[in-house]
């Protein structure tokens, strides 16, 4: 069922890197997507990787769900974050466009996530060794 969606949808792009290629630059696109595959593949998934199995070694098991849950969120929003930090597509002649500082927000939100991810966690291993099963 993929397949039979996603090929039409993967040959209209394609098509339309190659008919507009003056404005798609299909070679520095091509490259961008290789990289950023082997980035994710040999960089990105390897350390995600280290990092859960050395945390989940060194905590309680009743706390690793809250904590798997904070890293994925933080993850996520550092992720979703990442191009208004960088702030592509800043233009100074319209101050209107990225008017804020997304860096400190990015601190903010992910300090956020992190209290309440060791609250639950907290809470998760008290009542785990008030109530063992």
């Amino acid at each position: 069922v993929g397949l039979v969606v996603g090929l039409p949808i993967v040959a209209y792009g394609l098509r339309g890197v190659l008919v507009d290629a003056d404005d798609t630059h299909p070679v520095d696109l091509a490259r961008w997507i290789v990289g950023s595959a082997l980035v994710t593949d040999l960089l990105v998934i390897p350390a995600a990787a280290a990092v859960g199995w050395l945390l989940r070694r060194l905590m309680p098991a009743a706390a690793w769900p809250a904590v798997r849950g904070g890293l994925v969120t933080a993850g996520l929003l550092c992720l979703v974050a990442w191009p208004f930090v960088r702030r592509y597509g800043r233009d100074p002649t319209n101050p209107s466009l990225l008017p804020r500082d997304y860096g400190a927000g990015l601190v903010r939100a992910v300090v956020v996530v992190w209290l309440v991810t060791g609250l639950i966690a907290a809470a998760r291993v008290v009542a785990s060794r008030r109530y063992p099963r």
